[in-house]
């Protein structure tokens, strides 16, 4: 469950249009925290106040040299494109141990497109110039390998293994699966069949999808990541199977009744929000809507 804050929103839209098209640009969150927004070079992570933890995980990671062998030689014709968030535990930990593995395998600065995303509702996971879009960026962060122009395979949030196994078995030809493997099958069933309405076809999908959700918070964040780019239909559809397989979640049943709030279905909010109410009494934000919903009737 999220809430909207129209202060974050309006400071959204004033960021996005005078900062858009510079580098290294910074943001202050509504928790007065400043962040690194858009395209970034490494120098941006070098300065305060990010170099504290920057230069922490990367002094502190350990290279398995052994394992680096065998993607000696292998970069040269590599692009790579980093998605984080100077918000992010998992981007602060992973992309200065990332880096040091690119240093040590010699891979140029000009190989490497790193790009910072917001964590406000209106604009989640986004960049000012959306240089994610259309590339199923739900977790940050997340490291895409290209060759010729096409992706070769990526690393989710933290590497399956290690950086050093992954990244010897994509570039040998032997991707792993990536973490969260049930957003990258429920986006393929999405782009090849269509997004169902229908309930049953619904259920169908959730258990073709479900061995691959490892706890409900993966659906749930690739549905607001939906939300907020205004694909309803989609968003409903992952929410709404995300319930399928995690139908004792509270907070499921709220993201799925926020996003039929938002297609301005309300009877369907209602209902939902108070299916929140069943699994918890005691949620506050479902006990607001409720009131809220009924007063609307």
């Amino acid at each position: 469950m999220k809430s909207l804050s129209i202060m974050a929103i309006c400071l959204m839209g004033f960021l996005c249009s005078t900062t858009a098209q510079d580098l290294n640009q910074r943001y202050t969150d509504k928790k007065d925290k400043e962040h690194l927004i858009g395209k970034c070079d490494r120098n941006a992570l070098n300065a305060a106040p990010f170099e504290e933890w920057y230069k922490k995980y990367y002094d502190a990671y350990e290279l398995d040299k052994t394992l680096l062998k065998h993607s000696e030689g292998k970069l040269k014709d590599v692009k790579i494109e980093i998605f984080m968030g100077t918000w992010c535990g998992d981007s602060k930990r992973g992309v200065p141990q990332f880096y040091k593995v690119l240093d040590e395998l010699g891979v140029e600065e000009s190989q490497v497109t790193l790009v910072n995303l917001y964590n406000m509702d209106s604009v989640y996971k986004q960049s000012p110039n959306h240089e994610e879009q259309g590339k199923l960026i739900h977790r940050v962060p997340t490291f895409i390998f290209y060759k010729n122009e096409k992706e070769i395979g990526r690393i989710v949030e933290t590497p399956v293994t290690s950086f050093e196994m992954d990244m010897a078995q994509l570039l040998n030809g032997l991707p792993t699966a990536p973490n969260y493997k049930a957003v990258q099958d429920i986006s393929k069933i999405f782009e090849e069949e269509g997004v169902p309405t229908d309930r049953k076809e619904l259920l169908a999908i959730a258990n073709r999808i479900y061995k691959g959700a490892k706890g409900y918070r993966a659906l749930n964040t690739y549905g607001y990541v939906l939300l907020a780019n205004d694909e309803i239909d989609k968003a409903i559809a992952t929410f709404t199977i995300n319930c399928m397989i995690f139908r004792k979640m509270p907070n499921v049943w709220d993201s799925l009744a926020e996003a039929h709030e938002k297609n301005g279905e309300l009877d369907k909010a209602l209902e939902f929000y108070k299916r929140v109410l069943e699994l918890n009494p005691i949620a506050e934000n479902a006990k607001k809507k409720v009131e809220e919903l009924k007063s609307e009737d």
